[in-house]
């Protein structure tokens, strides 16, 4: 009885952490549309490194650049929390 309650626990734990992590995700890819729709380039495009980096610009691009790898580490924490809440639920 016990160990059904402590997984309860996780699982209520790690649904909670599920929903932080998508709505960071959706937060995330709020900011890189803005920029995407600023610059008239796509995300991958800026990766690529078709853009010029210069004054104002430079900031901007490294923000987009931080909000892409931080898209990408939310994308990970998901996956990895998807992955324990399952585990739990076998």
């Amino acid at each position: 009885m016990y160990d059904e309650l402590q997984t309860d626990e996780y699982g209520i734990s790690i649904s909670r952490e599920i929903t932080v992590c998508r709505n960071m995700i959706d937060r995330q890819k709020k900011e890189l549309a803005r920029f995407e729709k600023q610059y008239g380039i796509s995300t991958a495009r800026m990766i690529a490194g078709e853009m010029p980096e210069t004054g104002k610009e430079a900031r901007d691009l490294e923000a987009w650049r931080n909000g892409y790898e931080g898209l990408l580490a939310w994308r990970q924490r998901l996956r990895e929390y998807g992955e324990a809440y399952n585990a739990l639920r076998r």
